[in-house]
């Protein structure tokens, strides 16, 4: 109310034609409130805040009936949720996505009728607040309305602003619909966040599940690789232990073979040597019994001077000045046809007493390509990388200057050649050789051979530089073999040769 007790001026009449916003004549307005979508449509009383005795009973009747409802349906509801839980999720989720869209379609559409009926019957509803406040407007206040034509408050005809209403009402509408618009895509955008994260997510366990198959592929495999390892290995070991097991036994099979020979050829040599101990002695006596009756008047007279060429044992045939030994007696079977041995010569009593000539044989040598020559051989390891584990040196002991080795297709022979003797101890089958090397130095040419063993056994033969040559022959021929099994060949550094003849002893 204005000061003095004036009171607010009546609302305009209501027409076609309604005033325009802005065009209120002067005067204190805060008792109403003009919304934005109703400007220009009049006056809008505030309602009366007195009760209405029917609206509150109908209120209370409502709640009641609310209430009695929630108490008989919940309990139906909450044990028809519990059955479908315990029989099928699938069933909840389908009436949760029903209802969800069955909510959202309601929604959407009050909203869009609300915006359109505010938008469309502002006019109305302010007309029908102006009426009911004019109508109570005296009870409250005790003013009666001014008269409906008044020349002061009549609107001017013809003000051009009709379709403004409509087009706030259209605002309001496409305001609406843009929000609607903006929530539906921000609904969309988090749809497809979240489907994006899902599939991130579904991609990362994916990964993680492959990465996991693979590490458990890799190690199963490794397993795998480290047990057929331990098998190969352990069949190798087996099969080095079977092969040495069986180089012992042929090894000793091949020294019981030859020392029955060798027992066997002594006892052959003694009976032979005992045969002709007893035909010399059938001889001698043969020989006393006929010697008197031939020369009966010729006995035998030693003479008084020495003769010129000499009658003593230690000279008889020789041409030297000083006596020399005997020569040991040949224990062969071959001694007997040669005519050399000490028995065959038989005494005389007409020519003094003589002995079977000397031996004048010189070094051994051979043509034959398969004879190399050796002037020793030496067995080493790794155990025992410089000292030997046995020898064999020629001209030495009980070995002669013909220790000859022969490089066959079956592999390494070591014999003596003068003596006629088989080194079977020191035969290096084809199948067991690893590598072979060759070498030189000065005169000396070296020639090693490596055995596929635990202990990588050595064999290191010494050769002269003439016999070089058969060394090379001999490789062709074990090389060509079928009973070689991936042999190496390389050869010695100088170097090298000189260490293992300086660890020899051979500079």
């Amino acid at each position: 109310m204005e000061e003095g007790g004036v009171p607010p001026p009546p609302p305009p009449p209501h027409g076609s034609t309604p005033r325009p916003p802005g065009g209120l004549p002067d005067g204190n307005y805060d008792i109403f409130i003009i919304p934005p979508h109703s400007s220009g449509g009049g006056f809008l009383y505030l309602p009366s805040l007195q009760p209405q005795r029917n609206s509150f009973i109908a209120g209370i009747l409502v709640a009641l009936a609310a209430v009695g409802v929630y108490v008989a349906v919940v309990p139906v509801l909450k044990a028809w949720f519990a059955t479908v839980l315990a029989g099928n999720a699938l069933g909840v989720l389908i009436l949760a996505g029903i209802v969800g869209l069955v909510a959202w379609a309601m929604g959407k559409t009050a909203g869009e009728g609300g915006t359109t009926g505010s938008g469309t019957g502002g006019s109305a509803s302010g007309s029908s607040q102006n009426r009911y406040k004019a109508n109570t407007g005296p009870e409250a206040h005790g003013y009666a309305p001014p008269p409906p034509h008044s020349g002061a408050h009549a609107p001017p005809p013809h003000s051009g602003a009709g379709p403004m209403p409509e087009a706030g009402a259209k605002t309001g509408w496409e305001k609406a619909r843009e929000e609607t618009k903006r929530k539906e895509d921000e609904r969309k955008r988090a749809e497809d966040l979240a489907a994006k994260r899902a599939a991130a997510q579904k991609l990362r366990d994916e990964a993680d599940r492959t990465a996991k198959a693979q590490a458990e592929k890799e190690k199963w495999e490794q397993a795998r690789a480290r047990e057929k390892e331990q098998r190969e290995r352990e069949s190798r070991e087996r099969l080095a232990r079977e092969k040495l097991s069986r180089d012992r036994e042929t090894r000793d099979k091949d020294t019981r073979e030859r020392e029955a020979r060798e027992k066997a050829s002594q006892s052959s040599t003694d009976r032979l040597a005992a045969l002709r101990a007893q035909r010399d002695e059938r001889m001698r006596q043969s020989s006393a019994k006929t010697s008197p009756a031939t020369s009966p008047n010729k006995p035998y007279m030693r003479p008084s001077a020495r003769s010129a060429v000499g009658t003593e044992d230690e000279h008889s045939f020789r041409p030297y000045d000083s006596p020399t030994p005997k020569p040991k007696p040949f224990h062969s079977s071959a001694s007997s046809i040669s005519g050399l041995s000490e028995s065959s010569y038989a005494p005389s009593h007409s020519t003094a007493r003589t002995t079977p000539p000397p031996s004048h044989r010189g070094p051994y040598s051979t043509l034959d390509p398969a004879k190399i020559i050796l002037k020793a051989v030496y067995k080493t390891s790794d155990s025992f990388p410089n000292k030997a584990i046995a020898e064999l040196i020629a001209s030495t002991g009980s070995v002669s200057d013909g220790l000859v080795l022969k490089l066959q297709s079956e592999g390494l022979f070591i014999d003596d050649d003068v003596r006629g003797v088989a080194m079977r101890e020191w035969d290096v089958k084809a199948w067991t050789l690893k590598a072979v090397e060759e070498g030189k130095s000065g005169d000396i040419f070296v020639f090693r051979a490596t055995v596929k063993d635990q202990v990588h056994t050595k064999y290191t033969f010494l050769i002269s530089k003439a016999e070089a040559w058969k060394v090379e022959e001999g490789i062709k021929r074990l090389k060509g073999g079928s009973m070689v099994r991936g042999l190496g060949s390389s050869a010695m550094k100088e170097t090298e040769v000189k260490n293992v003849l300086a660890g020899f002893g051979w500079v």
